[in-house]
């Protein structure tokens, strides 16, 4: 008889077309694989076509906490992979099959720098940590808060947050030399822990009129989003339409306050474009390299994003695009390939 396929359960939030591309890729390399999933995030409207879907998908508003425990209990799952510790359910699962069944904690917490953050922090490990065999993280910013939260090394895994590098290399790939557009590009919502006021005000300050600055997102700012020469709003757009956003390149900027790690970092990083991030960006730590990529900016400084912004507006594009060939070369490192060889890696590391 052919052997079985490996069932891995996925208690999961908020579904985003990055982290669906690696469980499908992961299904595709032989896994059976079952998604509890909440509704996207109304900023955030992803909008996903399951015809011919490799995954089951379940939503998670038809499951009480009896019928999550009988689903789960009904697939009988060879490991299962928790988003975080927001659904308490989650959590009193993965509590109830430990330690039949191995039970890994995806999470994207940076170590704290304030009180309330440790005490936070400390609260985690009292209450969460005997819920998981295994933390599985975006990258380096995260790793000490697990190892905190008493995860030993070999317990810990990175790359969870893993852009669909094969759809953005492709622009990076297909563009003629030279033909580097003049352009900033936003992609996220609009929100103000984003930073997008601050962008916007530095994009003001510039003089470089054939420069321009496209945003594409929505949420609560949306509204008061402001008009000037250069500026141009999109509104949300979906993974399939992108192709128009970034074929012709530009430079990403991604202004937030706050960001435990930021995927988009990666997608366009795949997609050969120079980087321009704030240092509190946890992707920023994988795929930019001060001075070579990109360049790094402190977080709510109007003033260091306009310098970074017009260094950018100085540089040839000769420059622009080899900066462009450094970022995609980064982003190779990570994949949904390597994405699902981690997730194998954890079922073999589960076994006795």
């Amino acid at each position: 008889m052919p052997p079985t396929k490996p069932r891995i359960v996925f208690p999961y939030t908020e579904l985003a077309g990055y982290i669906r591309a690696c469980m499908e890729h992961l299904a595709a390399e032989g896994a059976e694989v079952h998604v509890f999933a909440f509704p996207v995030n109304a900023e955030a409207p992803f909008d996903f076509d399951t015809a011919g879907a490799l995954c089951r998908y379940l939503p998670r508003r038809d499951y009480d906490f009896a019928a999550l425990r009988d689903e789960v209990a009904r697939i009988d799952p060879d490991l299962v992979v928790c988003s975080g510790w927001i659904d308490p359910d989650y959590v009193a699962l993965c509590r109830s099959l430990r330690p039949k069944v191995p039970t890994v904690l995806a999470l994207d917490n940076q170590y704290p720098t304030t009180l309330r953050g440790k005490l936070a922090l400390l609260r985690a490990k009292v209450r969460f940590k005997s819920a998981f065999d295994f933390a599985w993280v975006p990258g380096s910013p995260q790793v000490a808060y697990v190892e905190a939260m008493g995860f030993r090394k070999e317990e810990n895994f990175t790359g969870f947050y893993t852009a669909d590098t094969d759809h953005f290399s492709r622009f990076y790939k297909a563009r003629p030399e030279g033909s580097f557009a003049k352009r900033f590009l936003y992609f996220g919502r609009y929100l103000d822990f984003k930073g997008v006021r601050e962008l916007w005000e530095a994009f003001g300050r510039l003089d470089a009129p054939d420069w321009e600055l496209w945003c594409a997102g929505t949420g609560a700012l949306y509204d008061e989003r402001p008009e000037m020469p250069g500026l141009r709003h999109f509104g949300f757009v979906q993974p399939a339409d992108l192709d128009t956003f970034v074929a012709e390149g530009g430079v990403f900027v991604l202004p937030s306050i706050r960001e435990p790690w930021g995927v988009a970092v990666h997608e366009f990083a795949a997609a050969g474009l120079p980087l321009i991030c704030t240092n509190v960006t946890g992707a920023a730590s994988a795929f930019l390299e001060e001075g070579k990529n990109g360049i790094l900016v402190p977080p709510a400084d109007v003033g260091a994003l306009y310098s970074a912004m017009k260094t950018m507006t100085e540089k040839p594009i000769s420059e622009l695009e080899s900066m462009g060939k450094l970022s995609a070369e980064a982003a190779a490192e990570l994949s949904k390939e390597k994405w699902a060889e981690t997730a194998f890696d954890i079922l073999k590391t589960s076994k006795p």
